[in-house]
């Protein structure tokens, strides 16, 4: 199999993070490249290709819904790499039974070779394959990826009750010890400000008019403090404060010198998403670090908002398509959904930030529906014209990449010529035949016509990843919905993007899957 463009994967990830003890060096980013790197240099049949490096740092092995893979998966799918490298079967993953599908199906599907360094597995070796040695380590680095997820989390779990401060990020307000992570300090910044909001909602005043306040006097946000920092998070772009944030602060016993771990879970190993914890899990010990405000305030401000916090049992869902989906156009926060009889949306954001010109009147959601409707209903009827195009695209698609595959492989072919003509050159030097005068010409000619042939491979493959990943989702989208009536979550999860209201009333509907729409035309013209 000749290799002209080979992919190495690295992934780092919390599990290395052994029981909390430091992730071991062998397992960093740099040994793995290093790793892989000097394989491919000390191996003949790799050593001229053009190297990718994948990487995902951070992530689980038990699952992959991860950036870094999913990239490499689709490298291989448009036949832009003919060769995977990795440090050993756990990096690449620890479900046996997807991993163990990809080595034994999919890659020898897609003719791309897998190489697992330390475990010493080869796919073009077809022993390594299928053998019990390689479906056992598969097995056992699932098992220990399950076994070390519960010691950790034990572990964590053990801290916790400790009243050992193990949460990942310090809460606004304070700053973790310099001299012991693991300790909370009043953070000099913040600090006053939580004071503050507590004193503010003990004598009465209402989460929205502490925002209020705040946005007027132009105090930095929780999201605005972090931004830039380790504790940063994209989840909390929030330039504004809001009653909600506010809420949260005033019912978070953290402030009276408590910890408290386990406020949201993981319901199953390798699942990303987090849910809510019940509050009876919650551990919650006090007394562990300094507070910011004492017991009888915070009590005060816990009366203000209904009395002590307690976690609601539930509520029932409806079926609402525009659940996350309606947005203000100027503060580009989520409008507030208002009424049950008739309910209609309307921006909050003027409530607690002065002078911001969002809309004000309301914009009643069966309109949001109807107008969201008939903009589907217009796609859709686009498509169906456009499905017909689709289906002659396709056939020239296939057509154009047996061709490209065909030169593709004429070339590889080519390469190993060349490289059999260098190996000859060096033989008839050392016999003799050829003066090194006449070596080094006839060996630079060949090293040129080589890097010519492997810039040629290069566009080809990626002329072949171009057209493999060629969008069609717009006209199998929208194609069955020319007689649309009513939008239904399922539907609006999957096209609708967002709705943008303007003060105006103008309502901006962004719709998914339209970039296959344009690339259709481009592809026409």
């Amino acid at each position: 199999m000749n290799i002209s463009c080979a992919a190495i994967y690295i992934r780092l990830s919390l599990e290395d993070d052994d029981i909390l003890c430091g992730k071991q060096e062998s397992e960093s980013v740099t040994n793995q490249r290093n790793l892989l790197m000097d394989y491919i240099r000390n191996s003949p049949d790799l050593c001229h290709a053009d190297v990718l490096e994948f990487c995902d740092d951070g992530y689980s092995g038990k699952n992959f819904d991860r950036p870094g893979v999913k990239r490499l998966l689709e490298a291989a799918q448009s036949g832009a790499v003919q060769c995977i490298l990795v440090k050993d079967l756990s990096r690449f993953g620890r479900d046996y039974i997807t991993v163990g599908n990809y080595i034994s199906r999919v890659f020898p599907f897609l003719g791309v070779r897998f190489i697992a360094v330390n475990d010493h597995i080869d796919s073009i070796r077809k022993g390594d394959i299928d053998s019990i040695d390689t479906a056992f380590r598969a097995i056992i680095y699932d098992m220990y990826s399950r076994d070390l997820s519960k010691k950790v989390r034990s572990a964590k779990h053990q801290l916790a009750k400790r009243g050992v401060y193990i949460n990942p990020v310090a809460p606004y307000g304070y700053q973790r010890s310099p001299k012991d992570k693991h300790l909370l300090i009043p953070d000099p910044h913040t600090a006053d400000t939580v004071r503050r909001i507590f004193t503010l909602v003990a004598w009465g005043a209402s989460t929205a008019e502490v925002a209020r306040i705040l946005n007027a006097e132009g105090v930095p946000t929780p999201s605005q403090e972090k931004a830039g920092t380790s504790s940063g998070h994209a989840n909390w772009a929030n330039n504004y404060w809001r009653p909600q944030t506010i809420h949260w602060i005033i019912r978070d016993r953290q402030y009276i010198g408590s910890t408290v771990f386990g406020k949201r879970v993981r319901k199953r190993i390798g699942v990303q998403r987090q849910v809510k914890a019940e509050l009876k899990d919650w551990i919650v010990v006090d007394d562990r670090h300094e507070p910011l405000v004492d017991k009888s305030l915070f009590q005060l401000a816990q009366e203000q908002l209904g009395g002590e916090f307690k976690q609601t049992a539930g509520y029932v869902k409806w079926d609402n398509p525009l659940s996350r989906k309606v947005y203000c156009g100027v503060c580009g926060y989520a409008a507030v959904r208002c009424g049950k009889a008739k309910p209609y949306y309307r921006c909050a954001t003027p409530l607690t930030v002065p002078d911001m010109a969002c809309f004000q009147e309301r914009i009643y959601a069966e309109d949001i529906l109807e107008a969201v409707t008939a903009a589907i209903r217009m796609q859709a009827r686009c498509a169906v014209e456009l499905k017909h195009i689709a289906d002659e695209q396709r056939a020239n698609r296939e057509g154009t990449l047996r061709s490209l595959r065909k030169e593709h492989q004429s070339l590889a072919s080519f390469q190993r010529q060349l490289t059999g003509q260098i190996e000859k050159l060096y033989e008839d030097l050392i016999g003799g035949v050829l003066s090194k005068n006449d070596y080094t010409q006839q060996k630079a000619a060949l090293l040129q016509r080589q890097e010519l042939t492997r810039q040629r491979e290069a566009e080809i493959a990626e002329h072949i990843a171009e057209i493999s990943s060629t969008d069609t989702g717009y006209v199998e989208k929208y194609s069955s919905y020319s007689d649309l009536d009513v939008l239904t979550s399922e539907i609006a999860a999957d096209l609708l993007n967002r709705v943008t209201i303007w003060p105006d009333g103008r309502l901006e509907i962004s719709l998914n899957y339209l970039d296959g729409y344009l690339s259709t035309f481009e592809n026409k013209s």
